[in-house]
């Protein structure tokens, strides 16, 4: 069957420094790094133990633009999907566009949170499993929540769910057919721009944390306790793409 409409299916890390990039996620994360023939390019990936791939890695297509993560949102019609985003108030980066896995296209929320819409060309891709170096949960750290939450739920149909947090603030769950597919919260830091981060399962996150210092990243916090979540921590590498590391709660 196909990928899991409006589900994240896919993930990419996009460096300014491909090649210390792959040898720091190899190390920190034990992620093996196989090509992939890809149409006329060949596509380095990162795969966890199981040797599923569940992101890629490559240059930014542009001068200028930073070392981030990407996450790619399942829908049906992506050129649809793009038009309705952007009637809605999102924005447009990247036009639909064919590729070899599939069609995509880049847009942001009304606060300037950028992601990937996707659609594959292969119907029998599955959804990788869970577990141990999986794509565990993708939110959005947004300056405005009340103006993203709101074209969230207008585009893609989502329904929500409200959690509190340690700090105070809410976090609502997006929901797809009662599955929760991702989450948005307000940015912790005031000057950030709004972003998606991509937490990725560890089976210890402080043992991981360390490895990150040690290859040359960075955490960009407190490692936390979160009861009925798990342990987890925001994390850099060293060409500066945020994500996320995750120890969940057994259970």
């Amino acid at each position: 069957m196909a990928y899991t409409n409006n589900k994240f299916c896919w993930h990419g890390v996009i460096s300014t420094d491909v090649d210390r990039a792959k040898a720091f996620y190899t190390e920190a994360l034990g992620w093996s790094a196989p090509t992939m023939e890809m149409g006329d390019e060949t596509a380095t990936m990162f795969a966890p133990q199981d040797g599923i791939p569940r992101a890629h890695l490559r240059a930014p297509e542009m001068p200028g633009v930073p070392s981030h993560w990407s996450a790619y949102l399942r829908v049906e019609d992506v050129d649809a999907s793009t038009q309705l985003a952007v009637e809605n108030g999102g924005t447009q980066h990247f036009p639909p566009t064919d590729i070899a896995p599939g069609r995509f296209s880049v847009i942001a929320s009304p606060s300037g949170g950028v992601f990937c819409l996707f659609h594959e060309a292969d119907p029998s891709a599955t959804n990788a499993p869970a577990g141990e170096g999986s794509m565990h949960w993708t939110e959005l750290h947004s300056q405005d929540v009340n103006a993203d939450l709101t074209w969230l739920k207008a585009t893609f149909g989502f329904e929500t769910s409200e959690m509190p947090m340690p700090n105070g603030e809410t976090y609502v769950v997006l929901n797809d057919n009662g599955e929760g597919i991702g989450g948005i919260m307000k940015a912790v830091m005031p000057g950030a721009p709004s972003a998606w981060i991509t937490w990725v399962q560890v089976s210890d996150c402080d043992a991981t944390v360390a490895r990150v210092k040690q290859h040359g990243g960075n955490a960009l916090g407190e490692i936390m306790e979160m009861e009925n979540v798990g342990r987890m921590c925001v994390v850099q590498d060293p060409t500066g793409g945020v994500f996320g590391v995750i120890t969940p709660t057994a259970g």
